[in-house]
């Protein structure tokens, strides 16, 4: 009986086929991979504005919505993180000003009622060194863990800060709407928000943008869809 195999060309030609597969395949299967990643960011930070606006209705209360540089003593407001913190804001509560520490460390939010108790000054906040131990000095909703990375996702949110001061703050109201940013002298006019969550550049991948209008409504879309997706 004679044996039939494969000769030198046809093992070429399978290889060469493969190659261009493969070719093909993988950059789609990493732009697979950075869309999902941008999506998880944007759909990430659209769930905390919803969380905001809901709290401030709840609550009865001013409730913010803040992009935050990191999750320790160091922390910043940003208007290009992935991090964020939703917090009542409070005029005696340090945690309640966007410029100020959002040290989480010790924490396990949500972990209060409030309104917290009106005895807590920054002086007393800052002699903590950041870490509160309760209520009074952290009027934390909920935060983004600092823990959780996403590469290759860029954030960029306008307005990108408040009067002279950098960061991206969103402040909501009891009936869900969106009112003026302020600390101390310092105000913003409450505006419409758009939060962009892009691939970084020289990566490609699906975009969105986080959009909330004057009246607090919070939505998903895609500058690069024709369908119900469409900003």
């Amino acid at each position: 009986m004679r044996e039939r195999g494969f000769n030198l060309i046809e093992i070429l030609v399978v290889v060469a086929i493969a190659g261009i597969a493969m070719a093909i395949a993988v950059p789609n299967l990493q732009s697979q991979i950075v869309s999902s990643r941008t999506r998880a960011v944007a759909e990430s930070i659209q769930s905390g504005l919803l969380l905001a606006r809901s709290e401030a209705i709840k609550r009865n209360a001013l409730t913010r919505f803040q992009l935050v540089s990191n999750m320790d003593g160091t922390c910043a407001a940003s208007a290009t993180s992935r991090l964020w913190v939703v917090t009542q804001y409070t005029a005696v509560n340090s945690r309640g000003e966007p410029w100020l520490r959002c040290n989480v460390n010790n924490y396990s939010p949500p972990d209060q009622e409030e309104p917290c108790p009106a005895t807590q000054t920054l002086a007393a906040y800052n002699a903590l060194g950041g870490n509160a131990p309760s209520c009074a000095t952290d009027p934390f909703i909920a935060y983004k863990s600092g823990t959780e990375t996403a590469t290759s996702v860029d954030v960029s949110a306008t307005p990108a800060s408040v009067g002279v001061l950098p960061g991206f703050v969103i402040t909501f109201g009891p009936l869900g709407q969106l009112l003026p940013n302020f600390d101390g002298a310092t105000t913003q006019a409450a505006t419409t928000a758009s939060i962009a969550v892009s691939p970084s550049a020289g990566v490609t991948g699906r975009r969105y943008r986080v959009l909330v209008n004057a009246n607090g409504t919070v939505r998903l879309c895609n500058p690069d869809a024709a369908d119900a997706m469409a900003c």
